[in-house]
């Protein structure tokens, strides 16, 4: 079905106020806008700037309801540092009783953040989207936080496979010639035996031979170039060595180096170059300054001891290390990848392109770097780094791992977590690494840094950032999102601006509220916060001071539409507090009301109906200087606030106050006033929405007296006449409530719509776009002396 509209004509709005602007708001019934396509207004659209979400908080409740837990609803992050975050409610639950309330929240807010504190006085926030919900479901319970030890079901250690090439396979073939001290230049198509206790220095590879074979038991140096090429073959037996001095290239096709257990390989050149189809397989010692692998595929098989200075992985080439493979720095490009099946120790690991590390077993390194745009890391159970660079890279981190760093710099770089894999950033010293000043220290994510969780055999992943400082470092808005299902715990003070994104099951906390027991994976694991170690309940009735803040800007010239400045009365309702008892029951309300302008010449007064009260329901404890009075006669409870607005600035008879720049501007005060229920009350009673707060225009009499309220709200019992909703014939209105006390209002005589350019497209819209309209005033055109 086509939507129904009432329209609203600004052009002929325009010409009538130009009379209307000349005699201020006077009445009459007769001045009602006339009909115009060009400016559609939803019929049913309230012009409201708050929307109402229905909240159910389920605690993790570890007392069997015998204790409560604190429930917290913010606007914004409460942990970060510099949060202007504000308290939009607050109650208790048990495990039996979940906390449920009815909040107002602005239309433009698109996320809550709930926090529990439970009986140790923990806190931990979860966030729930509220873009377009009605209801909002928050459940702690469901995500495994635990005051007691989560062992790892998935791994405890990672079992060191056997591998599939082993130098020991490549066995002395019968029938070699058998080499003695003196000099000898290898002739292809032969093999060649180096006994035991026999030093040959004076072995000849010739470039170009083929199918050369050479076993070693004895010792040998080649101190020239030492080419190999197609289908060669070197073998270093038991307690044979093989010393290359000077610069080598293996280029040939096929070409197999395999050293036995208690064999020793020594790559002394400052370039060892291995190529195509190289396979090297260690079992005993290969000793290197520099290795060069690529062209087409070459491997190294590491079941011994590898050290190496340097190590360049390139072009398909590939290290299988299932023992210990000590380098100064490997660095990996193209389409390459690094198997660990044991330990690694490094001082730098630098990753770029398509280079993979698959790490199934332990990695420490003092600068693990993926700043040349790529690469992944499968971190399958430790790695442990003093500086983590990452610029476009892909870390993987399964159940049961540790992935931790002291420092981090990340950009455009995601990071997921499955399980109970843990990510922590800070102190790292009892892994005794060298040290790295490559990253300042610190956490930084600078542009884009996704951490993802995944839930696995019902554990979550923990991202722990221990210490050091945090934060973006950069302009960009995007600086780190975390999303699924995980423990995100900052112990250091951070940025609001550090977290861009929060979807699914993230639970932010300053300490680890999970514990997760020590594995041959995960170091240490991680030790859950012990809170005061003594669970206790909150002292009944609990204080909840909100940070609930709003203006009313309101016209007076109902059922006309005077000069729409919406200034004639303007004041803010802040400094919400109330009382609660176990039942999450309110016993007393205050707040405060502060008069901020009056473009009006008739006499005003503001009262505010209970909507939700009955009239001997509420009684009025106290307001500053005894101005408010309970009005007797009504059936809902009503408060005359100000018998008299002008008088709250000092201002003896009506006139324009505090809209003109060019005249005075006039002090006022903030009034409180304090209620009290005689029966308790739910807090979503006595909610904004449910606070009808009016204007008495004129007169204040029990007969018929003439009020003006924000459209959808009924007046008083003291109004006789039908007031038709408050909207007129076009769906225009006489009052706007706005969800801050910073509201900018317009100037005398400049209508909302000029004051605000994007007003008129959130009414045409019915609120859909530009809720945000009250933020971006004319400059010019609003009251800012």
């Amino acid at each position: 079905m086509k939507p129904m509209f009432r329209v609203f004509s600004f052009t002929v709005l325009t010409s009538t106020l130009l009379f209307s602007s000349c005699v201020k708001d006077l009445y009459d019934p007769e001045v009602i806008a006339e009909k115009n396509p060009d400016a559609e207004i939803p019929v049913g659209f309230k012009f409201t700037t708050t929307k109402n979400v229905n909240l159910t908080v389920n605690v993790n409740d570890e007392y069997n309801g015998e204790k409560f837990y604190l429930v917290e609803v913010y606007n914004q992050n409460p942990l970060a540092s510099n949060s202007k975050s504000k308290l939009l409610t607050a109650g208790v639950a048990t495990g039996r009783a979940p906390f449920v309330e009815d909040i107002v929240v602005s239309q433009s807010d698109s996320v809550l953040y709930i926090k529990q504190i439970d009986p140790l006085q923990r806190e931990v926030v979860m966030i729930v989207d509220v873009t377009s919900a009605t209801t909002a479901i928050c459940d702690f319970s469901t995500n495994s936080i635990t005051t007691k030890s989560t062992s790892s079901s998935v791994v405890n250690t990672r079992a060191i496979p056997a591998s599939a090439d082993r130098a020991s396979d490549y066995k002395l073939p019968a029938g070699s010639t058998t080499l003695g001290a003196g000099a000898v230049t290898l002739a292809a198509n032969k093999s060649y035996y180096l006994p035991e206790g026999v030093t040959n220095n004076q072995i000849t590879f010739p470039g170009g031979q083929n199918k050369i074979e050479l076993y070693v038991a004895g010792s040998t140096t080649f101190s020239g170039q030492f080419p190999l090429t197609d289908g060669c073959k070197i073998v270093v037996l038991p307690k044979g060595t093989v010393t290359a001095g000077s610069d080598l290239n293996w280029y040939g096709q096929n070409i197999v180096v395999a050293i036995h257990e208690g064999g020793t390989l020594n790559l002394n050149a400052s370039n060892s170059k291995i190529g195509v189809n190289t396979l090297v397989i260690n079992d005993g010692t290969l000793n290197a300054k520099n290795i060069e692998m690529g062209w087409n595929n070459p491997k190294i098989v590491n079941n011994g001891t590898l050290n190496s200075q340097d190590v360049e992985v390139t072009n398909g080439a590939g290290i299988q290390n299932n023992n210990l493979f000590n380098v100064r720095k490997l660095t990996g490009n193209s389409t390459t990848k690094l198997e660990n099946n044991g330990e690694i120790k490094a001082t730098e690991v630098s990753l770029t392109n398509k280079f993979v590390i698959d790490n199934n077993h332990h990695m420490e390194i003092a600068y693990l770097n993926f700043g040349g745009g790529g690469g992944t890391l499968n971190n399958n159970c430790f790695t442990v780094c003093d500086d983590l660079y990452t610029e476009q890279g892909t870390i993987n981190s399964a159940s049961g791992s540790l992935l931790a760093c002291k420092d981090f710099w990340g950009n455009n770089s995601t990071i997921t977590l499955k399980g109970n894999a843990i990510f922590s950033i800070g102190d790292v010293a009892a892994y005794n690494l060298p040290t790295s000043t490559a990253v300042a220290n610190g956490a930084v994510f600078n542009y884009h840094v996704e951490i993802n969780g995944a839930k696995e055999s019902n554990l979550e992943p923990l991202f722990y950032i221990k210490s050091g400082t945090v934060g973006p470092t950069s302009n960009f808005s995007e600086h780190l999102s975390i999303v699924g299902s995980i423990e995100a715990a900052i112990t250091p003070a951070y940025d609001s601006r550090l977290l861009y994104k929060t979807t699914g099951n993230v639970k932010l906390t300053k300490s680890p509220q999970t514990a997760i027991a020590e594995t041959a994976c995960n170091g240490s694991g991680a030790t859950e916060d012990p809170g005061t170690g003594t669970p206790t309940n909150p002292s009944f009735p609990i204080k909840v001071e909100t940070g609930n803040e709003y203006t009313f800007a309101m016209e007076d010239n109902w059922p006309a539409l005077g000069d729409y400045d919406m200034n004639d009365f303007v004041f803010t309702i802040d400094k919400i507090s109330y009382s609660k008892g176990n039942n999450n029951k309110l016993a007393t309300l205050s707040f405060e009301v502060t008069p901020v302008a009056a473009g009006a010449t008739n006499r005003l007064a503001l009262g505010v109906q209970f909507d939700k009260i009955a009239s001997g329901s509420l009684s009025l404890v106290s307001s500053t200087s005894s101005i408010g009075t309970k009005e007797n006669g009504q059936e809902k409870a009503n408060l005359i606030l100000f018998p008299d607005v002008y008088s709250t600035f000092g201002v003896s008879s009506p006139g324009i106050t505090n809209t003109d720049p060019s005249k005075t501007k006039y002090a006022s005060k903030s009034y409180k006033f304090e209620v009290a229920f005689n029966n308790s009350v739910s807090e979503s009673d006595i909610n904004i929405s449910n606070l009808n707060f009016y204007l008495i225009i004129g007169q204040n009499n029990d007969i018929n007296r003439k009020e003006v309220h924000l459209a959808g709200y009924k007046p008083t019992s003291k109004v006789k006449s039908d007031p038709l909703d408050y909207t007129d014939y076009n769906n225009m209105v006489w009052g706007l409530l706005i969800p801050t006390a910073d509201f900018k209002y317009p100037i005398e005589a400049v209508k909302i719509q000029d004051a605000y350019p994007n007003f008129l497209n959130w009414a045409k819209s019915g609120g859909s776009n530009n809720a945000s309209w009250y933020l971006s005033p004319q400059s010019g055109k609003v009251y800012n002396k």
